[in-house]
């Protein structure tokens, strides 16, 4: 099913870019993907926040990155949690960091950026009135996030360890 109104706690739900050059992002990505967009940035608020539409579902997001945001240009996933303040705590207790502390969500929510062992970064969100992305798993929306490790075992631990996840064999690979 590609239409969603939510997630379970421990699952991946929405996705983002932090741009320097927002405007110019956000005409690349919608054209890219025929995506609708609409600046959500509450009035007299500094900075830039696109929404991203598909058929008017939200798929993401594209934004001028926030202060102390580490400075990759990257797409970010965000796990959905029922607390960024306890996520940041089992990432540190799993052997991860956190790269930004807990902080308000435009939806009222709260966001968290951590990184496991290897340095990889993920977000988590806490989620107010924004429920995620509504359309995946078809072209022009987001269908999979993917982690390239060079430690498998310790990204298993780690992300076990704070999200509950695990690891089965699909194929050759591991997943």
């Amino acid at each position: 099913m590609s239409e969603r109104d939510g997630y379970q706690p421990g699952v991946p739900c929405w996705i983002d870019t932090w741009q320097s050059d927002a405007d110019a992002a956000v005409a690349f990505y919608t054209e890219l993907f025929a995506w609708e967009r609409e600046d959500t940035m509450p009035p007299d608020t500094p900075g830039q926040h696109f929404m991203c539409r598909l058929r008017g579902r939200d798929v993401a997001a594209i934004a001028l990155p926030p202060q102390g945001a580490p400075s990759a240009t990257a797409w970010n996933t965000y796990v959905w949690v029922d607390s960024a303040e306890d996520a940041a705590a089992k990432a540190v207790d799993s052997g991860g960091s956190v790269l930004m502390d807990p902080f308000e969500s435009l939806d009222g929510g709260r966001i968290a950026v951590i990184s496991d062992p290897a340095g990889a970064a993920i977000g988590v969100w806490q989620p107010g009135a924004h429920k995620g992305a509504q359309l995946i798993n078809e072209p022009g929306a987001w269908s999979m996030s993917q982690l390239s490790t060079p430690d498998p075992e310790g990204a298993n631990a780690f992300y076990g360890g704070v999200f509950g996840w695990q690891t089965e064999m699909f194929g050759d690979a591991t997943m």
